[in-house]
């Protein structure tokens, strides 16, 4: 995918004036400006860059249509760890201007009830429409919602991704109650909505590959605003006549999507990526916002310091292994690959803030007896099921074999000397409690809770040890 960054040039506002001017002149001509973005995950530091930009738009446009294609929170501890978590970002797209957010898997890190309370601080809809919430369970999700602009009418239709297991890649305790199809299953459902709008969104949070499977299956959709894989789009991704677009993660980019009509007719859409990570200006409003959201001593504290760089997510997985495993006196420890939330950490002090963006969701520690064969069933099982990312480990190394769709086909354990692995000897295993939710129980039985968090854990483990070094370490390997 293109890194290929945009600023909002003179080339651009005289193409949108132009487009003005011509609905001046043209009463049957109109243009509508989205600006869109997808996997914000707390990055509420890029806000008042952010929030420039749509000022900017809304200068040429005052009904700019922004829209957020899930997964809002989660990665920042000032928003994830607020009093009311994740209001930080809530209140944020409320002073932007949001009109509408799919609902990404991570929407449900503090449960139904959690955003339940964002969805009701919010003066936004929350869509998704591959969700069944029962009666019982007061949460006010829309699968769709209508908007209208210069005279044209916009449907918007929200969808969610379900994994293996059939459910969004959350906590199941998370999602308890509520009831998911894929989102290639029920869309057909919603072709109604073509005949009674304009110009028709899909707001996706399944992923890239799974966008242009939609875009082949229903080709009605003028545009699908997607999220979940962090894919930063080519301009103009077109396929079936449906333009896909995505801006990477962490606000990063947007994207600017400019569609002119014809008696409400579209004639023309086109979509360019602005980069945000270049820009100087901000809003002045929005960052005075912001500080009021980053008071908060306790994440600033120094845990330990690191003598070297993390420079990939592998170091950083190994030092949460080891954490967990000396913190709870287990032989073996395991950590899920989309558990270790950032990939890279300089050397230098390590704060309760850089634990939280390494280990946001509070999970806790949970212990299993079980035997070497079970210890390799249980990573195998973890690779598979957390969409094929690396499991790391701590008190032994090992390599894997996938087959050409990356499905696990066996497993190969050692312990750290390099000596022979005993399959048949007893360990005590440590993992965090997602992962004990989402693969099925070993054969000896269920594990038992610690009742600690495994970021706690990491934490304590840090301000014993003081300096970590965590360079160039590798425990696994996988054979394609």
């Amino acid at each position: 995918m293109t890194k290929r960054g945009f600023n909002i040039s003179s080339s651009i506002v005289l193409t949108v004036l132009l487009s003005a001017v011509s609905v001046c002149v043209h009463a049957q001509r109109q243009v509508i400006n989205i600006l869109s973005v997808n996997d914000m995950h707390s990055a509420i530091d890029q806000f008042p860059k952010f929030a420039a930009v749509a000022d900017s738009l809304r200068g040429i446009d005052p009904e700019l249509i922004v829209l957020g294609a899930g997964d809002n929170r989660t990665g920042n501890p000032f928003n994830d760890r607020y009093s009311i978590p994740a209001y930080p970002m809530t209140a944020l797209m409320n002073a932007v201007g949001f009109k509408a957010s799919a609902i990404g898997n991570h929407e449900w890190d503090s449960g139904i009830n959690g955003l339940g309370t964002l969805i009701n601080l919010s003066a936004f809809p929350y869509l998704c429409c591959n969700v069944n919430v029962p009666d019982s369970i007061h949460l006010d999700i829309e699968p769709y919602t209508f908007i209208n602009v210069h005279g044209i009418r916009i449907g918007i239709l929200g969808a969610i991704q379900t994994s293996v297991n059939g459910i969004p890649e959350s906590h199941p305790k998370n999602l308890e109650g509520l009831s998911f199809c894929r989102a290639d299953s029920i869309i057909a459902r919603y072709e109604w909505m073509r005949q009674q709008c304009d110009y028709l969104i899909l707001l996706s949070h399944t992923g890239y590959e799974t966008d242009l499977e939609l875009a082949h299956l229903y080709p009605f959709f003028d545009q699908i605003i997607g999220g979940h894989t962090h894919t930063l789009t080519e301009p103009n991704d077109f396929h079936e006549g449906v333009l896909i677009t995505q801006a990477l993660n962490k606000l990063k980019y947007a994207t600017h999507t400019t569609v002119v009509l014809n008696d409400g007719k579209v004639v023309s859409k086109e979509s360019e990526q602005i980069n945000l990570q270049d820009r100087t200006t901000e809003d002045k409003a929005t960052k005075m916002l912001l500080n009021v959201f980053r008071q908060n001593p306790e994440l600033s504290r120094r845990v330990a310091t690191a003598e070297t760089d993390f420079t990939n997510a592998e170091e950083l997985g190994c030092l949460m292994c080891d954490a967990i495993l000396k913190e709870t006196e287990s032989d073996i420890a395991l950590q899920n690959g989309g558990g270790v939330r950032i990939s890279s950490l300089p050397a230098g002090p390590m704060t309760v803030s850089d634990v939280l963006r390494l280990d946001p969701f509070g999970n806790e520690a949970i212990i299993y007896e079980l035997t070497g064969k079970e210890v390799a069933e249980m990573i195998l099982g973890c690779f598979n099921t957390d969409s094929h990312q690396i499991p790391y480990v701590g008190g032994i190394t090992y390599e894997m074999t996938v087959d050409r769709n990356l499905n696990a086909k066996s497993i190969e354990l050692r312990n750290l000397d390099g000596s022979r692995f005993d399959l048949k000897k007893k360990y005590r295993m440590v993992t965090n409690s997602y992962v004990a939710a989402i693969l099925p129980n070993p054969k000896s039985g269920s594990g038992t809770s610690c009742y600690i968090s495994c970021s706690d854990l990491l934490i304590d483990y840090l301000q014993k040890h003081q300096t970590v070094n965590y360079q160039g370490i590798r425990r696994t390997s996988i054979i394609k």
